[in-house]
Parts: structure tokens; sequence; C-alpha cells
């Protein structure tokens, strides 16, 4: 029995993602169109391709432990045998089809390696009972073998949220991401929006906060019409949470910091919208190109009344150019991070984070932070936000812009409105919001609320 196409569409996907530094998502996309597999061949396909990706430390490690001369085994070599070691040690698929196919994935890069995968596989397959090699309740090494995470950040998500809430995490990050979308009020009415999802299939159901909608069936959702010509764009829910929070309010100026493509521009109007009417906000990046498509994107998207700026938002010189001192109502801070709450979406991620990257990103944030604190007027405020959940990118970065001379003239206002049903949990005692993701709840972000004065 020859490789399966399953099986050697996901392996191109790791290789691919190894040799050209790819996100997964957007590989696996390319190989499922490129294989024709049936939905239940390319749902196992997107299994094992994101699986290897996102346990690709963790397997190294195993692979490691039997091989006598790690360094020498070919990279294409090691990509299947990824592959093959994580359906032994994750999904429990039948020893001999495991070893087999990944001999024969072997077998179709290099010829003389088989006797050396048939023997390594094998020897995995004898042990895989005794996997993740220790305790995961009393040991974090064997908790981040367990889970899939480089150790160092499981020690400090262990640190920052303690044990059970580590566990929810690292266990969601593996589980499939839900596909949140959020109504674009300028392209067409929520109802209508509505109509046209169910009628392509989509299976979607309203949910908090107002405007979001989740997809049932997330393939039909990304090749609908509605996502296609703009009567949504897809958001996370919690994303979608902290842009309202950042709403300026008719006829009011805000502005975005680091605004990227620009959706939570997008849906910081559209709350502003419903609140009775647009408001004036200006958008800002650091790259051009990033700036020339937001204004290019939110245009097609019908967005009013927005201004792409590019700035360099982490030096306060950029004040002058977003408008001045005290020249805001409200400024949303979109902080460079880690990323560590959106890992279940991009697999591949967590293996290429280094710790000091952690401290690297948070001294952005903060640098940006000084810069909304001088943009905004007094009476107004400033929401900063990550979609990360460590201390050291969050509540340090609050912390120690409260204790500079700046922050002296900020105070931290509790959340107010209230936040979607179910989500009471993600309140902090301080009155920020921190969400952890859940399997079927929404990624990991972080907002503070500032008011100024």
């Amino acid at each position: 029995m020859s490789l399966t196409p399953s099986r050697a569409a996901a392996l191109r996907v790791v290789r691919e993602a190894r040799t050209r530094s790819g996100w997964g998502h957007e590989l696996l996309a390319r190989a499922l169109d490129d294989s024709g597999l049936s939905d239940r061949d390319g749902a196992f396909a997107t299994r094992l391709a994101y699986g290897a990706l996102a346990s690709e430390g963790t397997l190294d490690d195993v692979l490691d432990r039997y091989l006598d001369r790690p360094s020498r085994v070919h990279p294409l070599v090691r990509d299947a045998l990824r592959v093959a070691a994580y359906e032994l040690l994750f999904m429990r698929t039948p020893d001999r089809v495991a070893v087999h196919q990944g001999v024969e994935a072997v077998r179709s890069i290099e010829r003389r390696a088989t006797g050396l995968a048939n023997a390594v596989l094998r020897r995995i397959a004898e042990d895989a009972q005794a996997f993740p090699f220790g305790d995961p309740d009393t040991d974090t090494d064997a908790l981040a073998r367990m889970t899939s995470h480089p150790s160092w950040l499981v020690r400090i998500l262990v640190d920052d949220l303690g044990l059970e809430l580590a566990r929810t995490m690292l266990q969601a990050d593996n589980e499939p991401a839900p596909l949140f979308l959020a109504h674009n009020p300028f392209v067409s009415t929520f109802d209508a929006l509505m109509s046209l999802l169910e009628h392509e299939g989509v299976e979607p159901a309203a949910c908090e906060p107002e405007g979001c909608i989740v997809a049932g069936s997330p393939p039909a959702a990304v090749k609908s019409t509605a996502l296609r010509d703009g009567a949504c764009v897809v958001a996370d829910a919690a994303a979608q949470y902290v842009a309202a929070l950042a709403a300026p309010g008719p006829g009011r100026r805000g502005v975005e910091l680091a605004a990227g493509r620009g959706t939570k521009t997008l849906l910081m109007q559209a709350a502003s919208v419903r609140n009775g009417g647009p408001a004036e906000v200006l958008s800002a990046d650091v790259h051009a190109f990033k700036v020339a498509l937001l204004e290019e994107r939110l245009a097609a998207l019908g967005v009013p009344e927005v201004q792409g700026i590019v700035a360099d938002t982490t030096n306060p010189v950029s004040v002058e150019a977003l408008g001045g001192p005290a020249s805001a109502d409200v400024v949303l801070v979109d902080a460079p991070c880690s990323g560590l709450g959106t890992l279940r979406r991009h697999p591949e991620k967590r293996w290429r984070l280094e710790p000091s990257s952690i401290g690297e990103l948070a001294a952005l944030g903060e640098g940006m932070l000084e810069t909304a604190a001088r943009l905004v007027r007094p009476g107004g405020f400033v929401v900063y936000s990550t979609c990360t959940v460590t201390d050291r990118e969050n509540r340090a970065v609050i912390e120690g812009f409260l204790a500079r001379p700046t922050g002296k003239e900020f105070s931290i206002v509790p959340l107010t409105s209230p936040v979607p049903t179910g989500w009471e949990h993600f309140v902090t005692r301080e009155g920020w919001f921190r969400s952890i993701p859940e399997p079927g709840g929404p990624d990991g972000h972080f907002a503070a609320v500032l008011a100024s004065g």
C-alpha cells in the first residue's frame, strides 16, 4: 500500500511550512485545492497537518530519543517522521497503519532511509502508551509534551494563569477554532446578511457582542458571497468586543494605533454607527504598504470617515502626525504582541516564538501606550489591547504605565458595558477584560480601559 493522498497532502503542508516559513492555514488551503480530496479525506489531512505543525517541537523531542544521530537526519525525512509520530502519539492510529504509512512517506523521499524509519517508528509505537513520559499534573515538561507546547511557554502560562486555567488554554489550543463573523453595516442590514448566510449553507447563529455571528459551517463561510462582497468580515468575537469598547461615538474622534488591515477600525466605526452615527477615525501603522491596503480595503467595505496615516507610534513624536496632543476622544492601542491567544489558528507559531520575544513585544506596547496618552484629551480614554494572555505583555505594561509620570494622569475604568453572556469569568478583579481560549469560545484577548484626567 502506497502513501495515501490525505497523508501526502499533510506531508506537503508540513514540508512547505518549514521550507517556506509559511502559515499552515494558507498552505493547507492550496494543498487541499490541488489534491482533490473528498471532504472526509480533507478533514483527515487537515487534522494531521495542523497536529504535526502544532506538535513540531514535541515530536522532535520524541524522535531524538530514538535516533542515534539526530542531526544527520535529512530535514525532508524528519518531516515524514514527524507526521507518522503524530499519528502514533496523538491520533492513536493503529501501529501497523501508522508505521507502514510513515515508512512509505520516507520511501518517497529517500529510499535508503526506510530501514531507519521502520526501526524508529516501531520503537515509538512500543512506547506510545507511556507518553507524555511523566505526570502532567506535577511535571510541567510532561504537560508541555501532552499539549504540544514549548516547556518555557507552559511554565509562563502556569505561573500567570494557574495550573487549571493554563491546562484549559493549552488543550483548547489544539482544538479547532470557531469561525466568528462581524456584520458590516455599511454594506447590508444584519437581517439581510443572516438570510444570505443561511442561503449559502453557512449555518449562521447570531451571538454576542452585537453584530457577531458564529458560522456553523466554516468552509461554507469562507467561500460565501457575503464574505467576498464585504457584508461581513472574519473577526474573533473577543476582538469585536474589544473594538466596541473603543467606539468613539457619533461625531467624535478616534485613533487606532497599529491598525494593520483595519478590521478593528471597521468594528469601531460600526459600533459608533450603532450608537447614533459615524465618528472620525485615524488609523495608523508603521508600514506604508499596510496603510495603503487599509485605505483600499475600508473604502471597498464602505467604511466612512477613515484616514490612514503612516507613523511609528512606538515613538511619542508621532503624536503630531496623528492630530497633535489632546486631539482624540478615544485611542485604541492594538499593541504588537506574542499572539498567544490565537495559537489554535496558527499552530506552528508556538515553535517560532522565542522567550525573549515577550519582553521585546511588551516594550513596543509600552511605547505605544505613551503615545496614546499624549493623544487623548482630558476626559477621554485609552483602550490598551492585545491578543495574548501573559502578565508581562498585559498587567505589567498597564501597571508600569500608571507608575510613570505620564500615567499618573490616568485611572483604570472598570468595565461598565456588560460582557457577553457566559463571559463573566473573563473580567479580572481590576475590571480588565482577559479572555482565555476555551473550546467553542473566543480567542485570548486583553483590554484595559484608562481614563484621562
